[in-house]
């Protein structure tokens, strides 16, 4: 038997963030994705990830392909979802998998590409996002740690991210300290 991670309609999931208005032509993009994955706890999940129309079928390519492999995949949910109502902070800390939440890029007023919803992350307590300020490395979420070989950590050479790649994402695990950043859960997909 399945077990159910989220089942919110498409009005609860594509929602404004009251906190963070976007544009209707945003939220008109985008569509609410059902995906079936397996779990850390051997059991296979439904879930659900809102990402841009235009990304759909390469990011259910990925999830298929993860199910395929049985890589494991701790929870998937839509950051409107009430429990994280699209605080990011919230959503790493409980290494929940999503997409599309609208924000800007920290110190920019620049649309970041999970605003788009062209941006999706996967296990952040095993992928986790490292930023360097001023020589130090923060690591987010607290206390997670980036183990190649551990099960459900993405690296260079992981099927899953050549497959992304091959369909023009960026992982953001590619990514290096000199950039202030390296975002082993991400992945984005800038304009074709």
């Amino acid at each position: 038997m399945k077990k159910i991670d989220s089942d919110l309609t498409v009005y609860q999931a594509i929602v404004q963030n009251p906190d963070q208005l976007c544009d209707e032509e945003i939220l008109d993009s985008l569509g609410l994705m059902e995906v079936t994955y397996f779990g850390f706890d051997g059991r296979y999940h439904d879930g659900q990830i809102v990402v841009a129309l235009s990304v759909m079928g390469e990011v259910d390519a990925f999830f298929r392909h993860a199910l395929e492999m049985e890589f494991p995949i701790e929870k998937v949910i839509p950051a409107a979802h009430p429990d994280y109502l699209w605080d990011d902070e919230k959503l790493m800390a409980d290494n929940v998998s999503s997409g599309f939440n609208y924000r800007l890029i920290a110190g920019s007023d620049k649309i970041s590409l999970h605003g788009l919803g062209r941006a999706f992350d996967i296990n952040p307590r095993q992928n986790p996002y490292i930023r360097y300020e001023n020589g130090k490395k923060i690591v987010q979420p607290k206390g997670a740690r980036w183990k190649k070989d551990k099960p459900g950590t993405l690296h260079a050479e992981h099927p899953l991210v050549v497959m992304m790649e091959g369909f023009g994402w960026e992982w953001g695990g590619n990514w290096t300290p000199d950039s202030g950043r390296i975002d082993y859960q991400h992945f984005e997909k800038h304009q074709d």
